[in-house]
């Protein structure tokens, strides 16, 4: 998966030992996919070259980046825009509760792609934009593996602001 990448011109800073996810972090996330995991350990940072999009690392998981842009930056900005409303911001959290951001994008606007840990989703991935973040959902690949893979090749229009 990260030779795939490389070759669509990410940069990529391999993970030289493993490294674990913080207990705050699992405890939200307790069910995440085996093969995201795996995918994981296998990098410190993925971006293009513009550093305009990347993916979260474990790094930027447990708040041990140097990012200025945080992995739940998006959850943030929604509830930041809600803070007088608890119904919405209770809203909000229960979507990204079980929408883990993996790609991130500032590239032609906020953008990102997740996995649905939820039980009807497991494992699918959606696209979402600004600017409300949580309503724009569109489901892009039904696992990681295949996200890769589409990312690799320029057949899926929608994926052109993720490369």
């Amino acid at each position: 998966m990260i030779e795939a990448l490389k070759n669509i011109g990410f940069i990529v800073q391999e993970r030289l030992e493993r490294k674990e996810l913080s207990s705050d972090f699992l405890n939200r996330y307790s069910n995440l996919p085996a093969d995201y995991l795996e995918f994981l350990q296998r990098f410190q940072i993925i971006a293009n070259e513009s550093d305009n999009v990347w993916f979260n690392s474990i790094e930027d998981f447990n708040g041990e980046s140097d990012s200025s842009f945080r992995w739940n930056e998006f959850e943030r900005m929604s509830l930041e825009a809600f803070t007088d409303d608890a119904d919405e911001s209770a809203r909000i959290r229960k979507f990204w509760d079980c929408h883990i951001p993996i790609v991130m994008s500032v590239k032609g606007g906020y953008q990102y792609l997740c996995i649905d840990l939820s039980t009807e989703n497991y494992g699918k991935v959606f696209y979402g934009v600004e600017p409300e973040f949580e309503d724009s959902v569109e489901l892009v690949c039904n696992t990681f593996e295949e996200l890769i893979r589409s990312l690799s090749s320029d057949n899926d229009e929608r994926l052109n602001s993720f490369r």
